[in-house]
């Protein structure tokens, strides 16, 4: 998302939400968790939303405040940090994919396919599902074409 900052008469500054995303959570220690960041132009400033782990230590959150401030100050960017603490219920379970619709759907979609179709026939569809995805990554991605051309210009000489 972009964030308008400033218009000039050269035109306007926008700033780019993603990136200022990608700084916070390169810049984060590990038990941290950015969650969002917004922009408000013209107050120049960036709302951060971060998560705290567990067993929250004050001094680390002051240090993590003190050192996204000063990063941003040099930008002339002011900084709100909104700590976000969750519920024990809330923190990611040891099975996360045991909560998610789509893993019980594919579990139950893979036993009615062995049920009716046996294991040779869900083999057969899985490669034949393999197969087609690996051929439309080589010849829709960039990285496919690349090798595409390199097969090509072997076979050339």
């Amino acid at each position: 998302m972009l964030f308008l900052w400033t218009i000039t008469k050269h035109g306007k500054i926008w700033l780019d939400g993603e990136a200022f995303r990608r700084i916070v959570v390169n810049r984060l220690p590990s038990e941290f968790v950015c969650q969002e960041v917004s922009f408000v132009g013209d107050q120049s400033l960036m709302n951060i939303y971060i998560t705290l782990p567990e067993r929250d230590d004050p001094q680390k959150r002051l240090a993590v405040t003190d050192s996204f401030e000063q990063f941003f100050d040099t930008m002339g960017i002011a900084i709100h940090i909104n700590w976000i603490r969750k519920t024990p219920e809330e923190y990611v379970s040891a099975y996360p994919i045991l909560k998610k619709p789509i893993f019980w759907a594919g579990m139950v979609g893979g036993i009615a396919a062995v049920a009716n179709l046996g294991i040779r026939g869900v083999l057969w569809a899985a490669g034949a599902a393999l197969i087609g995805y690996a051929v439309s990554w080589m010849i829709l991605s960039e990285e496919g074409k690349n090798i595409i051309k390199k097969i090509v210009k072997d076979f050339r000489r």
